[in-house]
């Protein structure tokens, strides 16, 4: 009883009110604001106030499946066979179409109107007859409508090279006749987009602020000449495979350049003197010749701090007369170890030619078996020099196969200043879809580590600390 003789205890008597809804409107947004998409849609269920309060508080549209890409790449996948495979993404998509359909025709007023939107996301895996209905083309008019867009990205994920999205027509002819719809933009990103440059080169010539900017995997992109990129900070070029002429100048603020080329295609590769901020540089090349490495090497790397090159180990060959590259002190290398694959002690030549390095990561990319690794090897001759200034390494994906353990072995003979090593099994490496695992069998693992502890008992004595991931 209480004392009131109501009969009523404190507690059950306010168990009714809705103390949250009390909360003025401002403070209930911010509390909106903070959470995800799809948990912020769902609030609008709760009363009217709340259908509108969600509107006009959400202004990140992030529409990212990463679930269902994780479904689609990792080892354990929710189908057994292929075409329970097809059948299950295909639920995907239309569940992802749907979702974002839903919520876009949620936000739009019914004047057509669209609200504040600063971030617009969708990353999803899709097809060519995904769009067939024009839903793709409406959500990148959507975003173009709202005018303040400061981070647009598209990534639509395919395996089919004949199923990417082709950049539309109409939304050129939008941004060509009104170019302020854009003018807040800071970030670009286009993954599995055919986007040909005059579009991309419109972007950078008509946004002031843009910052970052990002072409992945885009069949229409050929000749690409950005000049007076005067806020750019951070540029993407990747796996263009009909690009001929990259061409970067007038950039003073660009620090980082991503630069991934197919094969040797690429006729010209320019990054002009005036690019004097550049500190880092990534260049990958698939199926090309060292010489097309060496010389956009020996063309830009003048004050590169932090270097990452990628390339198939058939082709890591430097020559021995490789200008040295004075200013790199973290160099990260990415092989590819294929059939007739040589050792990864080519990368020596590249490694000698940088005096003030200090942080060297090694990246092993192969999914050979052991036997068929130990079939393949060839011998190769390398200039071996012994380095005081490396002081960490690092390798991930370590198989303990007879091509990592070269390396190893020579790392202890002639990184003689060597203070931090660590061997990084690539039980899981990230990648844009999912977690990658290099390893076939646990067997595989297991023999891994134990190469791994044997040369943990053979540490040189400089070595301060052995890391096993």
């Amino acid at each position: 009883m209480a004392p009131d003789g109501s009969g009523l205890s404190r507690s059950s008597s306010s168990i009714d009110v809705d103390r949250i809804s009390e909360l003025p409107d401002e403070i209930l947004g911010k509390v909106v604001s903070m959470l995800t998409l799809k948990e912020a849609a769902a609030t609008s269920v709760l009363s009217t106030r709340w259908t509108e309060l969600w509107k006009s508080s959400v202004t990140v549209l992030n529409f990212d499946a990463e679930e269902v890409f994780r479904g689609i790449a990792c080892l354990n996948p929710p189908y057994s066979s292929d075409e329970e495979r097809d059948t299950w993404v295909q639920e995907k998509r239309r569940w992802y179409i749907n979702w974002v359909n839903g919520v876009l025709r949620q936000l739009q007023d019914d004047d057509g109107s669209t609200p504040v939107i600063s971030e617009f996301r969708v990353q999803f895996f899709l097809e060519k007859e995904c769009n067939s209905g024009g839903d793709m083309d409406r959500w990148l008019e959507f975003a173009l409508a709202s005018k303040t867009v400061e981070s647009l990205d598209l990534f639509y994920f395919t395996d089919n090279r004949s199923h990417h999205y082709v950049f539309p027509e109409a939304c050129f002819d939008h941004i060509k006749t009104r170019a302020s719809d854009i003018k807040l933009l800071r970030s670009l990103s286009l993954g599995f987009v055919d986007v040909r440059g005059e579009v991309v080169e419109h972007f950078v010539a008509n946004c002031p602020l843009l910052e970052r900017l990002v072409v992945y995997h885009s069949h229409s992109l050929v000749n690409l000449r950005l000049r007076r990129i005067r806020a750019l900070k951070y540029l993407e070029v990747n796996r263009c495979e009909s690009l001929r002429v990259l061409e970067i100048g007038d950039a003073p603020k660009l620090t980082h350049l991503h630069y991934h080329g197919v094969d040797d295609r690429t006729e010209e590769l320019m990054v002009h003197n005036d690019c004097h901020r550049l500190v880092e540089l990534t260049l990958g090349f698939d199926f090309c010749s060292p010489e097309m490495a060496f010389r956009a090497l020996s063309a830009y790397v003048a004050r590169v701090r932090t270097l990452t090159l990628k390339m198939d180990t058939t082709a890591i060959m430097f020559p021995s007369n490789l200008a040295e590259l004075t200013c790199v002190e973290r160099l990260t290398l990415k092989s590819f170890p294929t059939q007739g694959h040589r050792s990864i002690l080519g990368w020596t030549t590249l490694i000698n030619a940088c005096p003030r390095l200090h942080t060297l990561r090694v990246l092993v990319v192969t999914t050979m078996s052991r036997e068929k690794s130990r079939l393949l090897r060839e011998p190769l001759v390398v200039n071996k020099v012994k380095r005081t200034s490396i002081k960490e390494l690092e390798i991930v994906g370590f198989n303990g196969f007879d091509l990592d353990c070269e390396f190893v072995e020579y790392a202890f003979e002639y990184f003689i200043g060597l203070e931090r090593f660590v061997i990084d099994r690539g039980l899981t490496i990230p990648g844009f879809c999912g977690v990658h695992n290099w390893f076939c069998t646990e067997e595989q693992a297991h023999i891994a580590k134990e190469r791994a502890l044997e040369f943990k008992t053979r540490m040189p004595p400089t070595l301060l600390e052995f890391v096993i991931i």
